[in-house]
């Protein structure tokens, strides 16, 4: 231990990310890549089509601006149709692209680890003061709520992501071993040790005051400890960052009345804003033998969160969270509280909801999704609460809406995908 990771957005020339075949057929690259990344249905061939004609009006991607500093924006797509109401559509993209960039610019820095910012306080100033109460922006509080309420404890594993997020920067297997617990049996021990402060409710948990304030309590014996290691992040989203990150976004664009759009994240968190009848679409895919295939397409209308976790990578930013070894196996930022090791149940799931957001849905698939197995008696369990969830396997599709609305089912190279019938 007493080991202190740089922030993972310092790093340059991250290793190329590894080509995936695809599956021949009647699908083309194009159509694909454009699965992969999500996009709507309807609106993206109206994106596609307004960027031949002027950039001033109908679906456009929404820039964020990082003149006044550093965002996260880079991590995310914004989609918005301008103009649709009579709006003058430049007016408009002024106004939410000032609105997105100084949002993502603050979520970049409340969600932020490594370094501290003025006028700020966010994780890092957490970590750096705990048991002493501070304010912080309302962003981030209803964050911490939404984690706390759940009782789920990723966040506490910020001294195992300090130390783990250097294995996505290993050039080859053989650096692996410093930081990747299947490999070396002492670091499996020193994650499992600090999973264990991280469970233990007694050694660390949040306080939440109202009027965003906020006590981060660590025990005497774990401040004890930290000190003696070198621990110095107490506090850290991990992969759930994200899902935090797109519904802010949302809910502030919600707040502000720009609702033709839906936001998505890289890593698989999207918001869908609008409430009018329009068709959206969201490509299901399934990952056999190292090969990406596009399984069917979800339709549906309507103000809708999305999660879709995978543990292959299918973006250029996945090196950040998915390292594949020579032998194929995957290490990915999936942490269990348990051991500090890294799961994936599935190759692939997707989790929706009409009610709730991308942080309440991530948090109640995080134990069924982190684990060994994905037991389908726990996804009907999330339906009962309003989480939705499709994943594939054997070539055949598993929905827990009776109702789905699922189309284009692949077939194709002898591959044929059939959708299971409750």
């Amino acid at each position: 231990m007493g080991r202190t990771a740089r922030d993972n957005r310092d790093r340059p020339h991250p290793r190329p990310v590894e080509k995936i075949q695809l599956p021949e057929g009647n699908v083309g690259r194009r159509l694909i890549a454009a699965a992969i990344l999500l996009l709507i249905g309807g609106a993206g061939l109206a994106y596609a089509f307004t960027q031949l004609m002027t950039p001033e009006s109908g679906w456009q991607a929404i820039e964020a601006s990082t003149a006044q500093g550093p965002g996260c924006g880079d991590e995310l797509v914004f989609l918005y149709e301008l103009g649709a109401d009579g709006a003058s559509p430049a007016a408009e993209n002024r106004a939410i692209s000032a609105l997105y960039s100084d949002a993502c610019r603050t979520l970049f820095q409340l969600f932020h680890t490594v370094e501290s910012f003025e006028g700020v306080t966010n994780l890092r100033d957490l970590s750096l003061h705990p048991n002493e109460t501070l304010t912080v922006d309302g962003m981030l509080y209803r964050a911490l709520e939404t984690v706390q309420r759940s009782g789920d404890r990723t966040i506490y594993l910020g001294p195992v992501y300090a130390r783990y997020g250097d294995l996505f920067f290993c050039q080859d297997d053989v650096q692996l071993t410093d930081f990747d617990p299947r490999l070396s049996g002492n670091v499996a021990r020193e994650y499992e040790t600090l999973a264990a402060w991280a469970r233990d409710r007694s050694a660390i948990d949040l306080r939440l005051l109202g009027d965003n304030q906020v006590c981060l309590y660590v025990s005497e014996d774990y401040l004890a400890f930290a000190r003696r290691e070198g621990v110095e992040r107490f506090l850290d989203f991990g992969w759930l960052r994200n899902a935090f990150v797109v519904d802010a976004l949302a809910e502030l664009m919600i707040e502000n009345g720009f609702t033709r759009g839906t936001i998505s994240s890289y890593d698989g968190f999207q918001r869908n804003l609008d409430s009018r009848e329009t068709d959206y679409s969201l490509s299901v895919l399934d990952y056999v033998d190292g090969v990406i295939c596009p399984a069917a397409v979800l339709r549906y209308r309507g103000p809708r969160s999305v999660v879709c976790l995978q543990d292959y990578a299918m973006d250029d930013l996945d090196w950040q969270r998915i390292y594949r070894l020579e032998d194929g196996e995957t290490r990915t930022t999936y942490l269990s509280p348990e051991d500090g090791l890294c799961r994936s149940a599935a190759h692939s799931l997707i989790a929706y909801s009409d009610q709730i957001g991308c942080g309440e849905i991530a948090l109640g698939l995080a134990p069924v999704y982190v684990a060994e197995e994905l037991e389908s008696g726990a996804l009907d369990g999330l339906a009962r609460e309003g989480i939705q969830s499709i994943y594939c396997r054997d070539r055949v599709i598993y929905a827990t809406e009776p109702g789905v609305t699922l189309t284009n089912l692949y077939e194709g190279g002898g591959v044929r995908y059939t959708l299971a019938r409750s």
